[in-house]
């Protein structure tokens, strides 16, 4: 496999580490689910306690995985080279969609000098 080249602007530096932050909060997140079924699993739960238990877990793996989603979806969105803003003043909420193309905010430079 060959090695990525280096990000040429800081806007992709920051792309590339929450890529691998919403990659690394994915397979951490998938491996605790794993772990809480197999403890639900082979838990070794009296069967006075099994009801309990598994509405507890049912719940609790329902709501790790909701919040799994929303963490690696605001990684992706909204870091911070964002591509959704959002404010909350007194005067309200808003939110903003914006397209970062990973200039500094001026006109790109043109790979063939700039000649139409």
């Amino acid at each position: 496999m060959k090695p990525l080249p280096p990000p040429g602007t800081f806007a992709e530096g920051q792309r590339f580490v929450y890529g691998l932050l919403a990659a690394a909060a994915g397979m951490f997140c998938g491996a605790c689910a794993v772990a809480m079924i197999a403890l639900l699993m082979w838990g070794g739960w009296s069967p006075a306690e099994e009801h309990s238990i598994v509405v507890i877990f049912g719940w609790s793996l329902g709501g790790f995985i909701a919040a799994m989603v929303a963490v690696i979806v605001g990684l992706l969105t909204g870091g911070p080279v964002g591509r959704f803003k959002m404010t909350a003043t007194k005067d309200g909420a808003s939110i903003e969609a914006d397209r970062d193309d990973g200039g500094s905010g001026g006109a790109v430079p043109r790979s063939d000098g700039g000649q139409p």
